[in-house]
């Protein structure tokens, strides 16, 4: 056997075999982090839901001649016209920090200029359990969570100590709690090469296990009328898996009313289980890589609250590949609209969920509501 293949059994193994020495995932004591906002509407609240983002890598000479407000023009209404916006920020926002060691293929980091940005656009939250969120260590993550506050913004899903990633967040929208939690799948590679995931007082992302579901629903379903949760997992470019699915469902069978998912980069349809959504990938918002050649559509996601209570879930599809959009997601129109309106609520029928076009998005009515 050739010795860069030892060499990396032997990472391997010995990374292995830390994952098992650190053992199972904590309870967490923490209260949910909490906020207030004034609703938009009386009696109403929209959450908005946008996929997989950072504004560096291949973007970087574009957003210094342009600004780093420059990928969110297209979009900047939509996201500001919720009452809630929560993005998954997938690059460390740093000017500090090492790179993880070159045996990691992708290694990103966004420049803090990207928090105010963020902010400018009117993001509200960053979901930060993903594989990316410690590609420049402690600092880099201490970084994006400390310059997200500064610009008015929460961050969920990972933090300096396992109680802090998982504590979640609820927010109250006029007389509606929402809450939300975010978990990372704990892959077999992710754990050999990274070994993100926050233990105890290590920092870290929150790991996506089923002993953490049970307890974070648990201790935030009484808080919260509308309980989210969002999963970062599956395979880049590729359908749904079977662990994608579990996962979801399992979620839902836990108390979530909605989940949220993203990862594989490319957007995938909704489903149903046990009468509430599972968005099984809602793909890339503003991500600055070349453009992967699957790369076409990802989606903004909206989650639209009346009565307390998840009324229904509008999908608008965005154009995303940034060979074409230039590092700037852009709405549909035309026929490349009714195509991607058209599979999407082909594609979602066959997951039990019925969808209907309304204009340029694709909606899916719950629990009796008109």
């Amino acid at each position: 056997m050739a010795l860069g293949a030892l060499l990396i059994l032997g990472l391997a193994a010995g990374r292995m075999a830390q994952v098992r020495y650190l053992g199972p995932f904590g309870h967490v004591e923490l209260a949910p982090v909490e906020r207030t906002q004034a609703p938009l509407r009386p009696g109403r609240a929209t959450i908005l839901f946008a996929g997989d983002t950072g504004l560096g890598d291949a973007a970087e000479p574009t957003l210094r001649a342009r600004g780093y407000e420059y990928p969110f023009r297209a979009t900047v209404d939509l996201v500001q016209g919720a009452d809630l916006a929560i993005v998954n920020a997938e690059m460390p926002i740093t000017a500090r920090g090492r790179p993880f060691p070159l045996y990691k293929d992708y290694v990103y980091r966004a420049r803090p200029e990207a928090a105010a940005a963020l902010a400018w656009a009117g993001f509200d939250v960053l979901t930060l359990a993903n594989n990316h969120a410690t590609d420049y260590g402690d600092e880099g993550l201490t970084d994006t969570i400390a310059g997200a506050a500064t610009h008015g913004m929460v961050t969920v899903g990972a933090g300096p100590d396992e109680s802090t990633a998982r504590r979640g967040l609820v927010v109250t929208i006029g007389d509606v709690r929402v809450g939300l939690l975010a978990y990372c799948e704990r892959q077999v590679l992710w754990s050999v090469y990274v070994d993100q995931f926050a233990r105890g007082d290590r920092a870290g992302v929150a790991a996506l296990s089923d002993a953490a579901l049970k307890d974070d629903l648990a201790r935030l379903r009484p808080r919260a009328d509308v309980l989210v949760v969002a999963l970062h997992l599956g395979y880049n470019y590729e359908a749904p898996t079977a662990a994608t699915l579990a996962w979801s469902k399992r979620a839902i069978e836990l108390g979530a009313d909605l989940v949220v998912d993203h990862h594989p980069h490319v957007a995938h349809p909704i489903a149903l289980h046990e009468g509430r959504p599972i968005a099984l990938s809602i793909g890339n918002y503003a991500f600055g890589t070349p453009g992967h050649a699957e790369l076409e559509h990802g989606q903004l996601l909206f989650a639209e609250i009346e009565g307390r209570r998840l009324a229904r879930v509008e999908v608008m599809p965005i154009a995303v590949q940034n060979q074409r959009v230039e590092f700037q997601p852009q709405p549909l129109i035309g026929a490349e609209l009714d195509r991607a309106l058209s599979q999407l609520i082909e594609a979602s029928r066959a997951r039990g969920a019925v969808l209907e076009r309304i204009g340029d998005r694709a909606v899916l009515r719950l629990g009796g509501h008109p």
